[in-house]
């Protein structure tokens, strides 16, 4: 009775452990060139061949160039899904400004074009180069980060999307899931089964220039932060920005 008892056990943390795991990865190691054609990235707008591999990186070129791609992968079957990449802008010799036409560069996204936790670069809060903004569902940022960044240097984006409450939450150089972090807005129940990663390029208000390296996505918090909170605390926020619930 007892060896069954502790068989079972056995197999049931297997099972848990195996549910939560890095689901894809990327270091984009590739000779310089096209990024489709490489580990199982595929088109699915623009022109293809014109998304570029350069010195390891994934570059993201606003302004002329026009493949959107993705990495696909399973469904994770609901709940919470993370990307993790580190990311720089190259310097464009004044802060982000004028327009509003920040275009998104990164998301997630279904089977079809429905994309979720969609990010980008915006004109930044004060003195700073720019920021980023995160948006739930929409194609325009539903809140900016509050700390300006600085072109040149790498930053480390989370950003989580929880697939049954149709919401994503983003943080910069984060260690800790309960560290400061912006949140999109809460939209309709239930949210989006998430199959694939994204990057997207675009005509944006300045045309930047985005690099982009040592991609994670995954659906457990520990995969993308050192150390993570425990379920059922609400996270802290900053600014009067509500977050999410584990």
């Amino acid at each position: 009775m007892k060896k069954s008892l502790l068989l079972t056990v056995s197999v049931l943390l297997i099972a848990s452990v195996a549910v939560a795991a890095v689901i894809v990865s990327d270091t984009f190691s590739y000779a310089d060139g096209s990024l489709v054609g490489n580990g199982m990235w595929a088109s699915h707008s623009g022109t293809a061949g014109d998304f570029q591999v350069v010195a390891g990186q994934a570059v993201v070129t606003h302004g002329a160039p026009s493949e959107d791609v993705n990495l696909p992968f399973a469904a994770t079957g609901g709940g919470d899904v993370f990307f993790s990449f580190d990311f720089s802008v190259d310097d464009l010799g004044a802060p982000y400004s004028g327009g509003t036409d920040f275009e998104y560069f990164a998301h997630f996204k279904d089977d079809g074009f429905n994309f979720r936790g969609r990010m980008d670069i915006q004109a930044p809060n004060g003195a700073g180069d720019y920021t980023v903004g995160i948006s739930s569902i929409g194609s325009t940022a539903d809140v900016t980060y509050p700390l300006d960044m600085t072109y040149g240097m790498t930053y480390n984006v989370i950003v989580r999307y929880d697939q049954d409450a149709n919401i994503a939450q983003m943080w910069i150089d984060a260690s800790m899931d309960t560290d400061l972090s912006v949140t999109g807005l809460d939209e309709a129940d239930p949210g989006t089964p998430i199959t694939g990663f994204a990057l997207r390029q675009s005509d944006s208000t300045m045309n930047e220039t985005i690099r982009v390296d040592n991609l994670v996505v995954s659906n457990d918090c520990a995969d993308v932060f050192a150390g993570c909170g425990p379920v059922g605390v609400e996270e802290q926020t900053w600014g009067g920005v509500k977050s999410m619930f584990r």
